[in-house]
């Protein structure tokens, strides 16, 4: 999936689950995104938001619920979502960990984990951290020092190793963390 596929996955996502929880102004939920994507690179327009609630409508994942008109200003529409939004927005956060590509990418779906089952969340995290300590153990394997180039090269490549290796450690470390958690979740259910 491409960054920006999975940004717009994760806005859809994001939206859908807001209105999971109840109808909203496409406005409301711009504001919600800020804080929750605040800790992020991802700067989200309002033209995004808006997009997104046209390509949501259209594939009937959600639907108007009340347009308000006054003078001199927009009309304001409130949407909310739709019985088949909510199995969308439920494939679409076991799809985010069934495809992860990076942490952030989990971030949308980390605020709607209670719209899931977490041990199927719990499995999926799981198959994550296995599929990253197999990368670590091939980024083992195949040590640049061995390889028959430019010293400089050789250096240039251990550090690209380096790098990705400790990024990897990184990030298990905090996917082991999500595990807990949502373990300690299936657990209080």
């Amino acid at each position: 999936m491409s960054r920006m596929g999975a940004v717009t996955m994760s806005i859809q996502i994001f939206i859908l689950g807001a209105l999971s929880e109840g109808n909203c102004y496409p406005y409301d939920i711009k504001k919600r995104i800020g804080k929750h994507l605040d800790q992020t690179d991802a700067k989200i327009t309002e033209g995004t938001i808006y997009y997104n609630f046209e390509v949501l409508l259209k594939k009937g994942l959600i639907e108007k619920v009340e347009t308000i008109q006054t003078d001199n200003r927009p009309d304001k529409t409130t949407y909310g979502i739709t019985e088949k939004g909510r199995q969308s927005l439920e494939e679409s956060i076991y799809k985010v960990f069934q495809k992860f590509t990076n942490v952030q990418s989990l971030y949308a779906a980390l605020v709607h984990l209670d719209k899931v089952d977490n041990q199927k969340i719990a499995y999926l995290i799981e198959d994550i951290i296995e599929k990253m300590n197999k990368r670590l153990q091939y980024i083992d394997f195949h040590r640049p020092k061995d390889l028959d180039v430019q010293e400089d090269l050789k250096d240039a490549l251990l550090l690209m190793r380096d790098h990705a290796y400790h990024s990897i450690q990184s990030d298990m470390i905090w996917l082991q963390k999500l595990l807990n958690h949502v373990r300690s979740r299936v657990l209080k259910s």
